[in-house]
């Protein structure tokens, strides 16, 4: 077959006619080269470990281009978004253009794309905060939007005329968004405002009982949480700021329905420096977890007094924490994830991870992040005993030296039908599914 390829392009290119059916022949021959299996063959990704048994490349189920064009800058969503067991995921389809895309956990292809933002499709986001209930995701980035997970339709979009910060929560078809308003001082503070997440229309709901001890100084609401099975109770985190940053981080807890404060002013950690409350509270079995800088602490929910803190060198500012199997676990960036007793706040285990670091994702006893320094390796973490099961390196899976997995959400999905548990993380080129560790 390749003689009589060499032979037809040796007489075409010496000027000869050819016969018409060996012509014929060859015009079928050159579509099949070019179309069925001559293309340079996939990478073929086997597992390897290092020399202490960590899983550092394996197999994946499926992955997918996060790019229709040229590689480009690409934004960025720091919590898994999960809907009907797809995927959202942040996108580009071209020379500065970008989308928000669903895309199928089954198989890894493009649902819908949506590019709404008021800037164009070449406006950068970043989501660090979202707030989904049933089939809509809104989320505050400069303009506030919700789309339809449905369809990928803008459900509704608005710029306020005001300064909203991005951090965002919500109960039911009702959100919290956190905007600033003009004291009876004359300066900035942060009110929480409600909205309805159908409309995206929001009202002026709730100012803390700031006491003004610095009048130019900041103070603002910084999270609102609905207590479980207690509908009328808000947990709200606040702050206050004095002279040179120093900040007073505070929780109170807020009676909606008698529009009282049941407990108030809990100064949760001593004034200092950049104090702030970064990730919204969890609460559990009448218990506040929070983090507050390089503090992980525990509250009670119904008198507000604590239970217990831990103090680490650094603090928690990429990973937050999460709470799972009676533990608070969380990445410091001092490189190593903590586990704590979530009873007593007693370190069950620490292990060396890395200091920037993805947000954590849990499923089925193994934390899932990616560590953003030291090259941005995929890790698994037996939450049980804080045993590395993977350090997966993108550049072994067929991107080349250099390739790193994005400190993007990585999402986690059970078991259901045949499909297995599975782990999706994302590269700077590519979004991988993998089968989960268990």
């Amino acid at each position: 077959m390749i003689f009589l390829t060499e032979k037809i392009l040796g007489g075409i290119l010496q000027g000869k006619r050819l016969d018409m059916k060996v012509f014929s022949f060859f015009q079928l021959f050159m579509v099949f080269l070019f179309s069925c299996g001559c293309e340079k063959d996939e990478f073929i990704v086997k597992k390897q470990t290092d020399d202490k048994g960590v899983v550092i490349a394996t197999p994946f189920i499926w992955k997918t281009s996060l790019h229709q064009k040229e590689p480009m800058s690409n934004s960025i969503i720091k919590n898994q978004i999960i809907y009907n067991d797809n995927i959202v995921v942040p996108r580009t389809n071209g020379y500065k253009s970008r989308s928000i895309s669903l895309i199928s956990s089954k198989d890894g292809k493009v649902l819908w794309d949506w590019k709404g933002q008021f800037e164009g499709d070449s406006e950068y986001y970043d989501i660090p905060f979202h707030y989904q209930f049933e089939n809509f995701l809104t989320y505050h980035y400069g303009a506030s939007y919700c789309i339809n997970l449905d369809n990928g339709n803008t459900q509704w979009r608005h710029i306020r005329d005001r300064s909203f910060i991005p951090k965002i929560t919500g109960s039911g078809q009702f959100y919290f968004s956190f905007g600033d308003i003009t004291n009876t001082y004359g300066y900035d503070e942060r009110i929480a405002f409600k909205g309805d997440i159908q409309t995206g229309n929001i009202s002026e709901f709730l100012t803390a009982n700031f006491f003004y001890e610095c009048l130019d100084c900041v103070r603002g609401v910084s999270f609102i949480n609905q207590v479980s099975n207690k509908d009328n109770l808000l947990l709200i985190s606040f702050m206050e700021n004095l002279e040179d940053w120093v900040v007073k981080p505070y929780f109170g807890l807020y009676d909606n329905y008698l529009k009282e404060w049941v407990w108030d002013r809990v100064l949760i950690t001593p004034p200092k420096y950049s104090n702030i409350i970064d990730f919204p509270p969890v609460i559990e079995n009448d218990r506040i977890y929070a983090v507050v800088d390089n503090c992980l602490v525990c509250y009670d929910l119904n008198f507000g007094k604590e239970i217990w803190v831990s103090k680490f060198s650094g603090n928690f500012l990429f990973s937050g924490f999460i709470l799972e199997d009676g533990k608070v676990i969380a990445n410091n960036e001092d490189t190593n994830m903590y586990a704590l007793d979530a009873e007593t706040g007693r370190q069950l285990w620490s292990v060396p991870t890395a200091g920037t670091s993805s947000r954590m994702s849990y499923l089925n006893g193994v934390v899932y992040m990616v560590g953003g320094s030291g090259g941005g390796r995929l890790f698994a973490i037996e939450a049980a005993t804080g045993k590395i099961l993977w350090r997966i390196d993108a550049g072994l899976l067929g991107e080349g030296h250099g390739a790193r997995f994005r400190t993007n959400a990585v999402y986690v999905l059970p078991a259901k039908g045949d499909q297995p548990a599975k782990v999706i993380a994302l590269s700077d080129l590519y979004a991988y599914c993998f089968e989960a560790v268990r």
